[in-house]
């Protein structure tokens, strides 16, 4: 049975009682003698002095407890991180600012509700069993879940729930803002998809069309259509792996812009004439309104080209046969605008706002006959943005057509006019030494080369390449870098130590492609950077350009030589 605790003294009592015992006190003082009354003195004195310094102590503790309070009270509040304390039965005890912001409430109302009554019914479900987990397991444990409030957009919540130690059972929960994340894995996963279906597709016609080879007389109707599928099916995946690097290039501050004085009108005007066919076989008229030039800027000519090559090759896929696509350019002020115009499906806004970030797409069924990776745009902002320009992309809607519209700046009109064009230089016969551990690609290269009049030898390796190159004594050399035994670096420093060797023109015929590869490349003794899959058009103006001797490296802009 409990003791019940007796009640307080009454005060007046307990006056009462103090007195009397002082009283008495006095009196045996009265009895001592002058020496025990100083050092009874004395001592009161030290006992008053430790008094005080006891005071002054929990004052100081005091002091440091109120600061300790406001300082976790502050760190408590104004944590970018959400935190609440629970009880047990799920109610709020305090919350913070980030805890209320993600909550949507005011931090007054929430306190003293249950947090499990502002979630859906399976989401109650997940932060019972969190709590439940954390109280058994004495630990922190961890779950997500999806918050919704009318008027807001839905929320992906990581929760964390910690038992405090504490007389009563409580909860510590941090509550993180996964969405953007969750989004982007989304985003990730949703494009892993489309590349592997993007890739896949002109794999079929690749196939079918080497077939058909092989079975037809050389030069006859089938033979050429099987040509030209095999050519715009690799057209086609050269475009993708470029857009893929493109982007990661702009992304990771790596691209280089080779600039020189461009007419935006002339190349805009080319651009237009290179893609009429294309848009003649897709059923739609491509117009042009362009104010007299010249339009002169500082920029990079392959680039530009490939921008606004970007930007109509949207418009003709999205929009569908009958329709039209107007590409406008005029001066305004210091700037020059280009604009892309089509009649096509047009962009809703809440797709609208999103059109510039990677892997983002107007939405397409999942036959995907539009195709593509949704990187053209992302690739077209940040280059126009390296050119010190803007893009801007309006649409009315679904159904309502597109517009893009390209801000450059202009340069003064004074500008001296641009070099023209260097003429391409006559073909003439060199000794080829291709290194290359892939067969197919060495022997097909060497086929090619060979059609061009060139002597071609082939190595499919570093080391059979050096003893090759000791025997042919090649002009030129083209190598892999990744190559078995003894990589290309090896094979180039190599050359350069060997006196026979010394003067081959050297090129490195690669994948890699960053800026710190090229320099990597060069650092080694190569002369050339060429990026796989090399053109075979640009591949003979460099065999026609390169020296017997070699020459001083230096960077060539465009169609991945360097």
């Amino acid at each position: 049975m409990t003791r019940e605790k007796p009640p307080p003294p009454d005060p007046a009592e307990l006056r009462h009682r103090a007195e009397e015992r002082l009283r008495l006190r006095e009196s045996d003082v009265a009895k001592l003698s002058a020496p025990d009354l100083r050092k009874l003195l004395h001592e009161l004195q030290v006992h008053q002095v430790e008094l005080e310094m006891q005071g002054e102590e929990l004052r100081a503790a005091r002091t440091q407890t109120e600061a300790s309070l406001a300082r976790y009270t502050e760190l408590f509040d104004f944590a970018p991180i959400g935190y609440a304390t629970l009880y047990t039965d799920e109610t709020i005890c305090e919350l913070n600012h980030a805890a209320a912001r993600l909550l949507g409430r005011g931090r007054a109302r929430l306190v003293g509700q249950s947090l499990g009554a502002l979630l859906q019914s399976e989401e109650h479900q997940k932060l019972s069993a969190l709590i439940g987990k954390a109280l058994v397991a004495e630990g922190p444990q961890a779950c997500e879940l999806t918050y919704e409030k009318a008027g807001s957009p839905r929320l992906h919540l990581r929760l964390t729930a910690t038992p405090l130690a504490r007389s009563e059972r409580m909860i510590l929960l941090a509550l993180e803002d996964v969405t953007e994340l969750r989004d982007a894995e989304q985003r990730k996963d949703e494009f892993i998809a489309v590349l592997s279906h993007e890739l896949r597709n002109p794999l079929a016609p690749l196939r079918n069309s080497l077939y058909v080879l092989a079975r037809a007389t050389p030069g006859e109707e089938q033979a050429r259509r099987a040509q030209s599928v095999i050519d715009r099916q690799l057209s086609h995946l050269t475009r993708l792996v470029d857009d893929l690097l493109d982007v990661t290039r702009i992304k990771r501050g790596k691209i280089q812009l080779h600039r020189t004085r461009v007419d935006l009108g002339e190349l805009a005007r080319r651009t237009v004439e290179d893609q009429r066919l294309s848009f003649e076989a897709s059923g739609l008229r491509l117009e042009g309104s362009l104010q007299p030039g010249p339009f002169w800027i500082h920029g990079d000519p392959d680039r530009l080209t490939q921008v606004l090559a970007n930007v109509l090759n949207n418009a003709e896929k999205f929009t569908p046969r009958g329709g039209t696509v107007t590409l406008r350019l005029a001066r305004e002020g210091g700037w020059v605008k280009l604009s892309v115009r089509d009649s096509g499906v047009g962009i809703s806004p809440e797709v609208l706002e999103h059109m510039f970030e990677p892997f983002a797409q107007a939405p397409q069924s999942i036959e995907r006959a539009r195709g593509g990776l949704g990187l053209g745009l992302a690739m077209v902002k940040g280059l126009v943005e390296l050119h010190g320009g803007t893009v801007v992309i309006a649409s009315g809607g679904q159904g309502r057509g597109t517009e893009v519209t390209l801000s450059l700046p202009l340069l003064p009109d004074a500008a001296e006019a641009a070099p023209r064009d260097r003429a391409p230089p006559p073909t003439r016969a060199r000794r080829v030494l291709i290194i290359e551990d892939n067969k197919d690609a060495a022997d097909s290269l060497s086929e090619a080369l060979a059609f061009g009049g060139h002597e071609v030898e082939v190595a499919y390796d570093g080391p059979m390449g050096l003893e090759r190159a000791r025997d042919f004594r090649p002009e030129i050399a083209l190598c892999d870098i990744g190559l078995p035994g003894m990589d290309g670096y090896a094979v180039a420093r190599a050359f350069r130590s060997e006196d026979a060797l010394r003067k081959v023109y050297l090129v490195a015929l690669t994948g890699y492609a960053m800026p710190d590869d090229i320099e990597r490349t060069r650092a080694a003794g190569f002369d050339r950077h060429v990026t796989k899959p090399p053109a075979l058009e640009q591949l003979e103006r460099l065999l026609a350009d390169a020296p017997a001797g070699r020459v001083e490296t230096s960077a060539v802009p465009g169609n991945g030589l360097h």
